[in-house]
């Protein structure tokens, strides 16, 4: 695959994992593997999940401009039990870690099956300049894996991943 695209379609795997999908800080906690059940292209991105706490996928943090973003991507329960997931960032300081206390979320999306593929969209704000990191939180009710695919975000005007 290629190393340089963004990878919001998850299909360039390095070393077992999404290309650019690992974050440095704790904002991306969940165990991620590859799976072929995938809305485009050959691949998606399974999200582990448990019921015993919310799991997140991360894309690498990345310097952002104030301003309106919009996320959206493909998401699908992995099994029969269903799933939910929550969009979101959440601002890096300055010693790369997480700020853990302010992850900021958009709407759930719930009652995720594993026959269908939903579009997920959040529109958000930044309000300064920053390291951030985008997250989906994979929700602990119910807890089960959930797929990811076709990721893609814009904002002041340009497509930043895809």
């Amino acid at each position: 695959g290629d190393t340089s695209a963004s990878n919001g379609n998850f299909e360039t795997w390095v070393d077992g994992k999404p290309n650019n999908w690992t974050t440095a800080s704790s904002a991306g906690n969940a165990t991620l593997s590859q799976s072929t059940d995938a809305h485009g292209g050959s691949y998606s991105v399974k999200v582990g999940g448990t019921y015993s706490a919310n799991k997140r996928i991360g894309y690498k943090e990345m310097e952002l401009k104030a301003g309106e973003y919009t996320m959206t991507f493909y998401a699908k329960a992995a099994t029969a039990t269903g799933a939910a997931v929550r969009p979101g960032y959440v601002a890096i300081k300055a010693d790369g870690t997480a700020d853990s206390a302010n992850y900021k979320y958009g709407d759930y999306t719930n009652g995720l099956t594993n026959g269908e593929w939903v579009l997920v969209t959040h529109t958000f704000t930044i309000a300064a300049d920053g390291t951030y990191c985008l997250v989906i939180m994979n929700s602990k009710n119910p807890g089960a894996d959930v797929l990811i695919d076709d990721f893609k975000l814009v904002g002041n005007g340009a497509t930043i991943i895809e």
